[in-house]
């Protein structure tokens, strides 16, 4: 499962990712999509679900799953994730 998480901050998510990145995770700093609500324009896209916490102590504001399309679909949906 993929998570988004937002910040506050463009500085506080590219912050994260160095954090995140030195804690040996996989992220991938993304354009917060325009489905999703947020202050700022970028989010970390990280796979799995027991990230969550390592995401949530990194700063993110909010937590989003990504809900990859059905065939034919052109994009991915994101939902509020606990």
């Amino acid at each position: 499962m993929l998570l988004l998480a937002t910040y506050t901050s463009s500085h506080g998510a590219l912050r994260a990712e160095k954090q995140l990145i030195a804690a040996g995770l996989q992220v991938e700093l993304v354009p917060v999509p325009r489905q999703v609500q947020s202050n700022c324009g970028f989010g970390l896209l990280v796979d799995g679900q027991d990230q969550a916490d390592l995401l949530r102590a990194s700063g993110a504001v909010r937590l989003w799953r990504a809900v990859e399309p059905e065939p034919g679909g052109h994009r991915r949906i994101y939902e509020p994730y606990l």
